[in-house]
């Protein structure tokens, strides 16, 4: 019948990105998050976020963020209620997951705030499986963006990069073949 079909698992995602604001990766300073339904709707929000936590110059220095930047943000506890759903209940996708997905629940610790299990794809660690690091010098989200004319506009910006890490979910989706099994759990 027109219009049916099956949708699985991998269609529905949150692509996530944080910065950080030291190098103690207990708490994030900007969150990049980009919601894809199963109808290919998107939704993009980005938050400055106040750690409560000291800067490390080598972070501001990477992402620009400052103290000032932040100090009238809310904190991820007021910030929390606003961004769980895009949490709860879908799969994650991040480009070194094994670094944002730790740092997001450290930071929600320190809050006494507490997180469900999340489903996830790592986009590093997917093309680090399917393209050789050879291919574009390195499995760098900025590098496998321009190798695959992925745009990326402001590297270390958390929604240029968390739109960036959606894209290339797709581009690994339809290229190879991510199925459910690729699919992690971060307890």
């Amino acid at each position: 019948m027109p219009g049916l079909f099956l949708r699985d698992e991998l269609d529905s995602f949150t692509a996530v990105d944080v910065e950080t604001p030291n190098r103690y990766s207990r708490s994030i300073c900007s969150i990049g998050i980009v919601r894809v339904d199963g109808e290919g709707e998107i939704t993009r929000l980005h938050r400055l976020v106040n750690p409560c936590d000291e800067f490390d110059a080598a972070n501001i220095a990477i992402h620009g963020i400052r103290p000032a930047d932040v100090e009238r943000e809310p904190s991820l506890y007021e910030l929390w209620p606003e961004i769980e759903p895009y949490f709860t209940d879908c799969l994650l996708v991040a480009h070194n997951a094994l670094f944002d997905l730790p740092v997001i629940r450290k930071a929600l610790l320190r809050e006494n705030l507490y997180a469900e299990n999340w489903k996830y794809i790592c986009t590093l660690e997917t093309s680090r499986k399917h393209i050789p690091k050879t291919a574009f010098g390195s499995h760098k989200l900025n590098d496998l963006c321009a190798g695959l004319n992925i745009p990326l506009e402001h590297h270390h910006n958390a929604l240029d990069d968390a739109l960036a890490c959606a894209s290339l979910y797709e581009h690994l989706r339809m290229n190879y073949h991510v199925t459910e099994r690729d699919i992690k759990i971060y307890r």
